[in-house]
């Protein structure tokens, strides 16, 4: 596509250089105690809403996410732009036959056939604000039509300081890594009204939740007739 977008390097980077210590510092309850809550209500939402479908999985990372959806989804394909990462995905267990991998950047899955569904956890507030329409079209057409999009992120913490803001009004924050090494990361933290405003013509039904630590967007893409009566 003429307006291709590309994921940011120090960010692609970061995770790959992470992704031995992302799951025990992110997700692990002797880590994060705060946050298991949110996990299991997260669990449940998605297993709910994923049930039964095909789905496509972007920015899949250590699979934290793609296990869970694992257990009652039909299939997932599950993709990142790291190999690191999806080598680490790949140690957790799915059921038989259930999940695949692909390393891929999420702008380059145009041969993919549309999935019934797609899953984006933690991807959204790494996008630069002047990408998110690509960014919401491009995964729109990954979906059949009528289909079901979640994204989901962190909820900013209050007084939570960020490290830089540039002239577009994208946030960055500096994240050392335990071997020492920095890397600045785009963080926005989009309102709800603002992911309305976005979603308003793109999609046909949206339903947020909003948890202590996560935020979770379902929508449905335009059907057929929806599509024809704009």
């Amino acid at each position: 596509m003429d307006d291709k977008k590309e994921i940011n390097q120090d960010m692609v980077s970061y995770y790959r250089d992470r992704a031995e210590e992302y799951d025990r510092r992110a997700y692990d309850p002797s880590a994060r105690p705060d946050i298991q809550a949110d996990i299991q209500e997260t669990t449940r939402i998605l297993q709910e809403v994923f049930a039964g479908k095909s789905v496509l999985e972007i920015a899949a990372g250590t699979g934290f996410w793609t296990e869970k959806i694992a257990q009652t989804a039909r299939s997932i394909t599950a993709t990142d732009i790291n190999q690191t990462v999806l080598d680490v995905a790949r140690t957790k267990q799915y059921p038989e036959g259930r999940v695949i991998f692909r390393a891929a950047d999420l702008y380059a899955l145009c041969d993919m056939p549309a999935s019934d569904a797609l899953f984006g956890g933690f991807i959204f507030s790494h996008i630069l604000k002047q990408d998110i329409n690509v960014f919401l079209d491009t995964i729109n057409k990954y979906v059949v039509r009528g289909g079901t999009v979640v994204l989901m992120d962190n909820n900013r913490k209050i007084n939570q300081n960020l490290d830089r803001t540039d002239d577009r009004g994208n946030n960055y924050r500096m994240r050392t890594l335990e071997d020492g090494s920095k890397h600045e990361i785009v963080k926005n933290y989009p309102t709800e009204d603002e992911l309305n405003d976005l979603l308003s013509i793109r999609s046909t039904r949206i339903d947020f939740k909003n948890l202590q630590y996560y935020w979770i967007l379902i929508y449905q893409t335009p059907d057929a007739e929806a599509s024809a009566g704009k």
